[in-house]
């Protein structure tokens, strides 16, 4: 394991190091942290100030080999991504590496903190520990005694802040069921035999498979499973919250649950029992989630949902409420291909057309101009471009886009 450390200019003072239950005596934190971790070598950087200062007298206080590795002094962002390059390029792929923070300029903890993030998330380098010595508190609290303190546990704040990020943009909340699911596991290993506690806890595994599966209904297209899982979210929430406030590690978590009900509510189950009116708000939530595939840029989501709605939006005028019927939506399906057709043949003729299949369509004329567009879009997506003039992605995300606002128009 590698010990990362920086060095500052500053005047140390002698003080008793304690990490839990251990005490190291020791001039600079990171002799102290190499008595508690015992890694294989000890990497400082430092500038050519701080090596002249402190570098000799910090290498004869340890027994593993040491690195002194020079860095600007971090004046400007062009220096910061300096030492940043210089921390990335002494730590390899899966190395096992901890930070020691303690020392070097103000700016040295936090560019040793994210640093540290980044190996861990980018390099998957495994962080074992990042250990500051609070010499101000012990001032305060202990006189002559240091506190160190792990702050790895914290950079589950920045898993929370990637995964909130994705979440925001893309709708997907599997990242934060994994962390949930992580916090769920921490707690069940500290509560057992308390029965009233493991009943809480259990309220998060479920809540965490609820956003894992409305996530993959989002992404395979699948409304009717999302409306059925978001219509139990709201609950699912309530009956986590008591677990969740038994941990602080899951204080950004909370923070983000009325975010998370909000993006998903919208698309609830219908709450009409009527075959009619249930089958009415079926097309008003799954027009409302074309929407919302959409903001978030689900360019190939919203136009197959997008094709599949207009043959359900004339299944229902037609009075046809089971709209997942397979052989019916096949037949309307063909029949939209025939009468569109038709269609641009009488419009080329400067022809009256007459509908055969859709008399009592509303709209008819407007939905037969729409179908052949819309499924031709709907083609090229999904099949990958495989023709002889496939379209640029960014003339298909605007002919997505007004397909969209076509559909807006239809009503319900």
């Amino acid at each position: 394991m590698k010990l990362l450390t920086f060095l500052g200019t500053g005047k140390n003072e002698e003080t008793i190091y304690v990490l839990g239950e251990r005490e190291h005596c020791a001039w600079y934190a990171p002799v102290a942290s190499c008595a508690f971790l015992q890694p294989s070598e000890l990497i400082v950087f430092a500038t050519e100030d701080a090596e002249s200062t402190h570098g000799n007298a910090l290498r004869s206080s340890v027994t593993v080999p040491v690195t002194l590795v020079p860095i600007p002094l971090g004046k400007d962002e062009r220096e910061l991504w300096q030492i940043f390059a210089s921390i990335a390029a002494n730590v390899q792929r899966r190395d096992e590496v901890a930070f020691d923070i303690t020392h070097g300029l103000r700016s040295s903890p936090l560019l040793g903190f994210l640093a540290a993030a980044f190996l861990r998330a980018g390099l998957e380098v495994n962080v074992r520990a990042i250990l500051y010595g609070a010499y101000d508190v012990g001032k305060i609290v202990s006189p002559g005694k240091t506190p160190m303190f792990d702050l790895s546990p914290m950079l589950g704040l920045l898993e929370w802040a990637s995964a909130a990020d994705r979440f925001n943009r893309t709708g997907d909340a599997r990242y934060l069921a994994t962390l949930v699911e992580k916090q769920r596991n921490t707690l069940a290993r500290a509560a057992q035999g308390d029965h009233v506690a493991l009943d809480q806890i259990g309220a998060l595994g479920s809540l965490a498979s609820t956003l894992s599966k409305i996530s993959e209904g989002l992404r395979l297209i699948r409304p009717h499973q999302v409306m059925d899982q978001v219509a139990g979210l709201s609950e699912r929430v309530e009956r986590a919250r008591p677990a969740l406030e038994r941990t602080a590690a899951a204080q950004p978590f909370q923070l983000l649950l009325n975010r998370v009900i909000e993006t998903y509510q919208p698309l609830a189950s219908p709450s009409a029992t009527e075959p009619h009116d249930q089958a009415r708000q079926t097309l008003e939530i799954e027009r409302r989630l074309i929407h919302w595939y959409a903001e978030r840029e689900l360019w190939v989501q919203a136009i197959s949902l997008a094709r599949e709605w207009l043959v359900s939006w004339v299944m229902f005028h037609l009075g046809i409420v089971n709209i997942t019927q397979r052989d019916m939506r096949e037949r309307i399906s063909d029949a939209l291909g025939n009468e569109a057709n038709d269609w641009v043949k009488a419009r080329q003729a400067h022809q009256p057309f007459e509908s055969i299949f859709f008399t009592k369509l509303p709209n008819v004329e407007q939905v037969l101009e729409l179908w052949k567009p819309l499924t031709d879009a709907r083609n090229d997506v999904l099949h990958a471009g495989m023709r002889s003039d496939p379209r640029k992605p960014e003339d298909l995300i605007e002919q997505i886009k007004k397909h969209i606002t076509t559909l807006d128009m239809l009503a319900l």
